[in-house]
């Protein structure tokens, strides 16, 4: 069981073992640590806790056993103040260490913090780099996106222009054949009224010639 004494002892060892100024604690930017080093100081604020456990657990079993001794010595109130006194002296012990292994752990929160910022302070241009290759990327496909949509709309309005241009000319030259188509039924009619007048003609002469005969034998048999 530890003495008052001995105890003082080893908080006074534990205390010159730790590397770490109280005016890190201060300090609003801790410089980065490294894993080793930050795990060294986590396994410190461990070690101040345990033996902060382990200072008013024997305090509290010591308290104990004082009070029921001090019942069977003759200056009772004397021996019970003696017993308090120590039981506060160890538990004033055991908040000092706590408060060490807190102030361990803040800072030990504090270098990761630091680290944490000075690898985001590290990996900003990349990531700024890589945002503005992205960006470049998107405006190039956006712009080649855009391009080839105006290309195939040009395209759609020529191959537009040109359909019109052929229902057009289609239409054109079905006009122009209908056209030639009407000329050639007018004149195939016109030629066909000619044949029927001309052999009209003949009919006529034949019948005019044949009544002649006629006459002409009927004055020669008279």
């Amino acid at each position: 069981m530890l003495t008052l004494q001995n105890a003082m002892k080893r908080l006074l060892f534990i205390l010159s073992l730790l590397l770490v100024p109280s005016a890190w604690a201060e300090t609003p930017a801790p410089a980065p640590v490294a894993p080793e080093e930050r795990q060294a100081l986590l396994d410190r604020a461990k070690s101040l806790k345990d033996e902060a456990r382990k200072i008013k657990s024997d305090a509290q079993k010591k308290r104990k056993e004082a009070d029921a001794a001090c019942w069977k010595k003759t200056l009772v109130s004397a021996c019970l103040n003696d017993a308090r006194r120590a039981n506060i002296d160890s538990n004033a012990e055991a908040r000092k260490l706590e408060t060490e292994a807190r102030r361990m752990e803040k800072q030990v929160r504090e270098h990761d913090r630091a680290t944490k910022q000075a690898k985001a302070a590290e990996e900003a241009p990349k990531k700024q780099a890589v945002a503005r290759k992205k960006s470049e990327k998107e405006r190039e496909q956006t712009a080649a996106t855009k391009k080839k949509r105006e290309a195939a709309a040009a395209a759609r309005e020529k191959d537009a222009a040109k359909a019109s241009a052929r229902a057009e000319q289609q239409a054109r030259e079905r006009q122009k054949k209908l056209e030639a188509r009407r000329q050639k039924e007018e004149r195939a009619e016109k030629k066909a009224a000619e044949w029927v007048k001309k052999d009209k003609k003949r009919e006529e002469e034949k019948a005019r010639q044949q009544a002649q005969r006629e006459r002409q034998a009927e004055q020669a048999a008279q």
